[in-house]
């Protein structure tokens, strides 16, 4: 195309514009309707287990129209929060292309709830001829606390514990935290016989409990117990392991035999004996069902109930036989009694000389024998005080002749 030719298109184009005129803008202009979501706040903006707060949500006309049909949801709230008005807000129309609604929403999280991010997801739909719809997520911040529940004290009932005593232990636990502790377990890691676990329940910010324990000291020793204190805080579930040490002292007989008596005293073959052995309780615990077996080879009683001795009593045990072989014999004394962990056994021995039977003459030498030693010892300690007197007459005779002098 040659450039006279183009010069006459563009004449003819601009001749076209003046005689038609111009489009009119503002009557072409078709107005739309918008409307938008904003998120004003959360209040307080720390929200923490159990609280309350409110969401507050401004839907303001972004659009030249008036919008119609409006409706506001929330369409997905977590477990852990709960919405006290209607999750629905439905506005039939908003009359001004300037108008503003505020939607407050009251809400709480649960007693249970997990810290942490939590996102609640909206919905906004509007438009009479034509719907839009519009989705918004605003996420809430869950503060959460740690429980804190520590051994506080320990005691033990005796205080000073010794092999074969039964034990009451008791751990004072405090919760030194910033949340309740809940469903609190306290486990012992010990070796003994007895109770190994306690459950408190819970424990408030600040509050005490005390976990109780009874076992058995069966041996002696020092020994470091574990503890641990399992419990719920605000971020589940938590297992904390503590230490504690205790002294087992050596083995002090609760139970022992004070004295024993033979009646006859020198019992010789054929001879109806009769043995008193009185057990005494040198414990710090009341001891029930005692009962002593004598395990002698004679014919006759072998074993004899006591019954019950409180702590510093005694009692005896009779038991009755024929002395039917004569020798020095030593036979096993069996203890028998019942705590709290069942029945216990202490063992001892007796010795018990049996002498041959010698008619009237046998036992007038023995009398005879134990009378000349009685004789010797009186005899020796008259000898012995009578020499010591003429020496003490020799000195003081002695010192009244220097006198004279």
């Amino acid at each position: 195309m040659n450039k006279s030719i183009t010069q006459a298109c563009m004449f003819i184009f601009v001749l076209a514009i003046i005689l038609t005129g111009l489009p009119d803008a503002e009557a072409g202009f078709v107005p739309e309707e918008c409307v938008t979501a904003v998120v004003q706040g959360i209040n307080p903006s720390s929200v923490r287990i159990g609280d309350e707060f409110t969401l507050g949500i401004n839907l303001e006309v972004c659009g030249g129209a008036i919008p119609e049909d409006v409706t506001f949801a929330i369409t997905s709230i977590p477990p852990d929060i709960i919405v006290t008005e209607d999750l629905v807000t439905r506005i039939p129309k908003l009359y001004y292309s300037t108008s503003e609604r505020y939607v407050r929403y009251h809400m709480r999280t649960t007693p249970d709830a997990n810290p942490g991010p939590h996102v609640i997801k909206m919905e906004l739909t509007y438009g009479k001829d034509i719907s839009t719809t519009k989705h918004y997520e605003v996420e809430v911040i869950v503060i959460g606390e740690d429980a804190e529940p520590r051994i506080s004290s320990v005691k033990t009932v005796p205080e000073y514990i010794y092999e074969g005593d039964s034990v009451d232990l008791r751990l004072g636990i405090e919760n030194y935290g910033k949340a309740i502790a809940k469903s609190v377990v306290v486990s012992l890691g010990h070796e003994f016989m007895g109770i190994k676990d306690t459950t408190l329940g819970t424990v408030n910010i600040n509050g005490s409990q005390t976990a109780l324990f009874k076992f058995k000291a069966s041996k002696a020793g020092e020994f470091k117990i574990p503890v641990f204190i399992e419990y719920e805080d605000d971020f589940g579930r938590q297992k904390d392991e503590y230490e504690i040490k205790l002294t087992v002292l050596d083995k002090k007989g609760s139970l022992n035999i004070a004295s024993v008596k033979v009646d006859p005293v020198l019992p010789y073959m054929g001879d109806t004996v009769e043995l008193t052995m009185r057990v005494e309780n040198s414990g710090e615990r009341t001891v029930n069902s005692i009962r002593v077996y004598t395990d002698h080879p004679f014919k006759g009683l072998k074993e004899s109930f006591i019954g019950t001795l409180d702590p510093n009593e005694d009692g005896p045990a009779v038991v009755t036989f024929i002395a039917d072989q004569t020798g020095e014999f030593e036979f096993p004394i069996t203890i028998t009694y019942i705590d709290d962990f069942g029945e216990e056994q202490i063992k001892t021995r007796v010795n018990l000389i049996i002498l041959e039977t010698d008619g009237g003459a046998g036992r007038a030498v023995v009398v005879l024998l134990v009378l000349a030693v009685i004789g010797g010892l009186v005899y020796y300690n008259y000898k012995t005080k009578k020499s010591k007197d003429k020496i003490i007459r020799q000195l003081m005779k002695g010192d009244s002749t220097e006198k004279k002098k």
